[in-house]
């Protein structure tokens, strides 16, 4: 009924209908590294003095964090105050170290990418103490922020907003 050769044109269809996108492609080649799997990050470290008091203004260069500083938890703070940014640039193996004026280091690893999340390790030492005050994996999306603190500094408390988002390799 089917000769060979319209057997085998038979099969070679249903296999490029059933599998759209994939035939050819590098997740049929072994050895061959997966391109979606991220391998540098650019992050902005922000350090940011919150006090009990102050007119509730949030300053211009403040802005890209105003939804996080009118959350419930920051309800009890009206004085906002920007006190550093540093950028740094993490490759996977390659941690970076914002050493901050105020003597605080965050040091923060890229681990990879799972789930279409960054994977990062962040490390925060505070002045004069040897026990990091936060040493954590965690994941967060593409250009996502993480904010992290809230350690007693001059006349309120300190936080670290953290935003990371991949660069091309």
């Amino acid at each position: 009924m089917y000769t060979s050769t319209t057997k085998r044109l038979l099969a070679t269809t249903v296999v490029a209908v059933l599998l759209p996108g994939v035939v050819g492609s590098a997740y049929l080649v072994p050895g061959v590294a997966h391109a979606a799997e991220v391998q540098a990050v650019a992050c902005k470290v922000t350090a940011v003095l919150v006090q009990k008091d102050g007119d509730g203004t949030i300053p211009a260069d403040l802005k890209f964090l105003e939804e996080q500083l009118r959350d419930d938890q920051f309800a009890a703070f009206k004085g906002f105050r920007l006190l550093e940014t540093k950028s740094l640039r993490l490759a996977i193996d390659k941690p970076g170290l914002a050493a901050l004026k105020s003597g605080f280091q965050l040091k923060l690893s890229l681990l990879g990418e799972a789930n279409s999340k960054l994977k990062l390790h962040a490390n925060l030492l505070a002045p004069g103490r040897d026990a990091p005050l936060v040493d954590t994996d965690y994941a967060i999306d593409d250009n996502g922020l993480l904010l992290v603190g809230g350690v007693r500094h001059l006349e309120g408390k300190i936080f670290f907003a953290i935003q990371c988002g991949k660069q091309p390799s």
